[in-house]
């Protein structure tokens, strides 16, 4: 920070972060008598008249702490300057001592009346300036202070701790007086800040809060405890009715035209019995009714009441016990099998944990997971459950079955613990096993709620080689983003995704396209929650490859899981596949290969001298190696030759077709004319067929056509893939009025410049458009898409020097160009783009309003930048149309009141 010199013209002057004073006198002698009184405590500041002194406290008044002020001076005299300060919302908060020669008490009580905090009779005595100057600075700041703890600074209402303090001294004051506790909330209020940007759900809670206010302040009490949660102590009533809520409700839903969301409040009363119940006990009562009532249509209220307060007491049965419970393996671990669809094999579990308590018994997870999640103890839990997983892995290993692979849950409370990444290479080091052995299961809400935490702890367990599967898949937010930027292996299609296709007639393209793209991106997908024989047809057609569900299984005790695994032989996992094992070892690093199905062996020995020099050419005898063999090598091989044989049933042939056609191997069969003709084969879609004895020239011709066709029909397969990808990106990312980024996507990106530069620069705008409002309520809605459609055309005509532009709101815009510019182009761009235009739409003129910020100065992450952007944004706003402000030091956040004031001064670039 500079140093501050005096300055009497009162521009640019740069505030020091020592308390400030500024005196106000015409004369110079005393400016500098109080200087030398004054200056080794505190940072002076002159002005030689009431109009130098008014500039300055409009552009630096949040950063002086007292005004010395002369009453008799020229230009502007003492009385007409507090006058002014008095009027002004900003200055009036200013605290004035009044430094005058009139030994008068006129004169002081009109400086009092007209707001001076003191009065002083010159000559000055300079302890006695000391000690009234530090009086005035400290109880200015004690003042601030109380009203600060006391009360939200958002919404006016009681903070929580000061809601607290007046509803216990309201009972101890009424002990003959009945209360009640109301909690209430806005239900999908994270919409209306998702949908219309924070200022519009900041503007809300403050209609909220001031709704409240004008209905309970006079026989109640309110208080804001959450985000957007509020609670009131009003006099007991016998009974409420819904009409009583649903007036609230609709007083608030008018709050404006802006929000197109209908708001639904809910109601929990607590009424008042036992007084010695700690206050926050009895708000947490009231909150309990409200959140019982969630989600229920037409009811706005319930009471707390024996159920609700026999689900605290469970919960808190849970929470007492659960500590123990761990320590005595209460807690047992059930496996779940996973499927393989087309060998109908088991080829994995997922582990469960259920609760058998000594007393209530056998206890569902969705008993105790939500408590322990949110008390913390889920880590606790997942890391037990860790350990008897890969003991039991272990135990197969050593009994010499071959071992299958477990699915572990990671919580979302995992991913923030910092030792999760060593307490998993600890487990499986203590138990010798493979990351392999393990796969970690995470939610897609996980990824939507915090995404950077996430991708950093995934990139790591990645590298060390665990398994990663998504669970849940389809029914978070972000899932395109999710699948670029997460290395998974699996996707876990959700239940209800699966039943909502399984509803649908002919409609599978949403799950088709998102099977197919998961095999595009080289991932395993599993589809969990299958229950019905209808529901795994419908995977088999989507080519879905695993499943685990009610129908094949329900989630078994360690034991009964493991006699599961001995019926179904998976101890001895390749029994009958020794012919494979050979082939898979002699060709897994070996491409374009002939594989020729050949029962009677009449064909191979010919086609392995004639094309030893193409192919690696291997020979199957059974239907069911042949198919093996595809599905392990998958696209080295180049073609399957099948030489019809009465071992070769159709039944099977259409199996080996329905592979092939999955991983684009192209089939030909050779047939003899006179032998096969009433042979079933014939008749199926094959790619060719081939007389026997075959003609080499001809068989050649066959063999190259449908390569090339196979390849032809990949390429049109990843085209068509990679085009509806691209397609459904760009839906994803951008808004589909005006072109530009969605507010999601333009977050992300300008995340992603700040996690890629250690040292960022750049400048951050936020722009809206005047009087929008009006347009539509004048022209209706046609009219203002066209408007908004052309301000952002303009906006990517101004700034072509970025492609970071982004429409955040309804008629909010935001842009952010990576690097610096210089300040006269960026002062030039910000008038262009702010001031008034003809758009061509109904001969519209209209112009915008706009806030900017810098980045590294003021900001060094997108919140910041867009906090101060915006508080840039209301400055500009508050000078008129067509204005632009850009942040710099000092600048704060007007309150609600001064949003109303008319002063003409702020700072502006114009």
């Amino acid at each position: 920070m500079k140093n501050l010199n005096p300055c009497l013209n009162g521009e640019n002057i740069i505030i020091p972060a020592l308390k400030n004073i500024l005196i106000v006198d015409d004369n110079k002698v005393n400016r500098q008598i109080l200087n030398k009184i004054l200056s080794s405590q505190y940072n002076i500041i002159e002005a030689e008249n009431g109009e130098v002194a008014l500039s300055i406290l409009h552009q630096n008044h949040e950063n002086i702490s007292v005004v010395l002020l002369d009453i008799i001076m020229p230009v502007l005299n003492g009385y007409e300057l507090l006058k002014r300060m008095h009027e002004d919302i900003f200055l009036s908060k200013i605290p004035t001592i009044v430094t005058s020669g009139q030994n008068s008490e006129d004169a002081e009580i009109k400086a009092l009346s007209l707001g001076a905090n003191d009065y002083i009779i010159k000559p000055y005595k300079p302890e006695i300036i000391k000690q009234r100057v530090s009086n005035t600075i400290y109880l200015r700041e004690t003042s601030a202070f109380i009203n600060l703890v006391q009360n939200d600074s958002l919404t006016s209402t009681f903070s929580k701790e000061y809601f607290y303090m007046c509803v216990a001294e309201t009972l101890q004051s009424n002990p003959q007086k009945q209360y009640d506790l109301i909690c209430l909330d806005i239900e999908r209020f994270k919409l209306v800040n998702d949908m219309y940007g924070i200022k519009v759900g900041d503007d809300l809670l403050k209609h909220v809060g001031k709704t409240l206010i004008s209905i309970v302040n006079e026989y109640g009490i309110c208080g804001r405890i959450a985000a957007d949660e509020f609670i009131c102590l009003v006099p007991h009533c016998e009974e409420y009715q819904n009409e009583y809520f649903k007036n609230i409700t609709e007083m608030i839903n008018g709050f404006s035209d802006t929000i197109k969301i209908n708001l639904i409040l809910r109601y929990g009363i607590y009424c008042i019995e036992d007084r010695s119940t700690p206050i926050n006990i009895m708000c947490d009562r009231a909150n309990l009714a409200k959140e019982s009532i969630k989600g229920k249509y037409d009811t706005y209220f319930a009471y707390y009441d024996d159920n609700i307060r026999q689900k605290l007491l469970d919960e808190q049965m849970i929470v007492s016990d659960m500590k123990n419970a761990l320590i005595e393996n209460q807690f047992k671990v059930y496996f779940q099998p996973k499927y393989d669809l087309k060998t109908q094999e088991i080829v994995g579990a997922e582990a469960l944990v259920r609760w058998i308590h000594p007393t209530k018994g056998f206890m569902l997870p969705s008993n105790f997971i939500p408590i322990f999640e949110k008390n913390g103890f889920i880590t606790d839990l997942d890391i037990y459950v860790w350990d008897q997983c890969c003991q039991k892995i272990r135990a197969w290993i050593d009994r010499g079955y071959t071992s299958i692979p477990i699915s572990i849950n990671v919580s979302r409370a995992d991913i923030y613990n910092p030792s999760i990444v060593e307490i998993l290479i600890s487990m499986i080091q203590k138990y010798k096993l493979s990351p392999k052995n393990l796969h970690l299961e995470i939610t897609e809400t996980a990824y939507t709620e915090n995404p950077e935490q996430l991708i950093e702890v995934v990139l790591k367990l990645k590298k060390i080689g665990f398994i990663i599967e998504m669970d849940d898949f389809g029914t978070g937010y972000s899932s395109l983003n999710m699948l670029s930027e997460l290395p998974i292996d699996v996707l876990k299609l959700d239940m209800r995704f699966i039943k909502r296709e399984e509803k649908k007639n002919n409609d599978r393209s949403i799950l088709s396209f998102i099977i197919s793209l998961a095999k595009w991106m080289d991932l395993k997908v599993i589809a969990e929650g299958v229950e019905t024989e209808v529901q795994v047809q419908l995977l088999k057609a989507l080519n879905c490859e695993y499943a685990q569900g009610y129908y094949y299984s329900k989630p078994l005790p360690q034991e009964q899981f493991e006699q599961h695994l001995l019926k179904s032989h998976i101890q001895v996992v390749n029994k009958n596949k020794k012919e494979c094992q050979h082939f898979v070892k002699n060709f897994k690093d070996k491409k374009n290969i002939m594989l020729v199905l050949d029962p009677d062996s009449v064909d191979f020995s010919r086609l392995k001298k004639d094309y030893k020099y193409q192919f690696f050419v291997e020979h199957v005898h059974r239907a069911s190696d042949a198919i093996d063999f595809i599905i392990e090598l998958e696209e080295k091989i180049s073609v399957l030759i099948v030489s019809i044989s009465k071992y070769i049933r159709p039944k099977q042939m259409l199996q080996i077709l329905d592979v092939c056609k999955k991983i684009n191997v192209t089939v030909i069969v050779l047939y003899d004319k006179i032998y096969d003709k009433k042979n079933k084969i014939l008749n199926m879609d094959i790619y060719d067929y081939v007389e026997r004895p075959y003609d080499l020239l001809q068989l050649n011709l066959r063999i190259q056509n449908a390569i090339a066709f196979a390849k032809m029909k990949k390429f049109e397969y990843e085209k068509e893939v990679n085009s509806t990808i691209i397609e459904m990106r760009k839906r994803a990312e951008h808004d589909a009025l005006t072109g530009l980024l969605n507010r999601a996507e333009y977050e992300v990106r300008i995340d992603n410049f700040f996690h890629n530069n250690y040292n960022p620069s750049g400048i951050f705008v936020i722009l809206d458009i005047d009087n929008f409002k009006s347009i539509n309520d004048t022209y209706g809605h046609v009219v203002g898409d066209k408007v908004l459609y052309m301000v952002a055309e303009m906006i990517k005509h101004i700034f072509p020097e970025t492609d970071i532009i982004g429409r955040i709101g309804g008629d909010e815009f935001s842009l952010f160009i990576p690097y610096t510019i210089p300040f006269l182009q960026l002062q030039e761009k910000m008038i262009h783009i702010c001031k008034p235009n003809n758009l061509d739409v109904n001969n519209i003129t209209i112009s915008c309003s706009a806030g900017v910020c810098l980045t590294p100065d003021y900001g060094i992450n997108r919140k910041e930048l867009y906090k101060n952007a915006d508080i840039a944004l209301l400055l500009a706003k508050r000078h008129g149309k067509s204005k632009f402000e850009i942040f710099s030091q000092g600048m704060k956040l007007p309150t609600p009141s001064s949003l109303e004031n008319k002063s003409k001064y702020l700072l502006t670039m114009f």
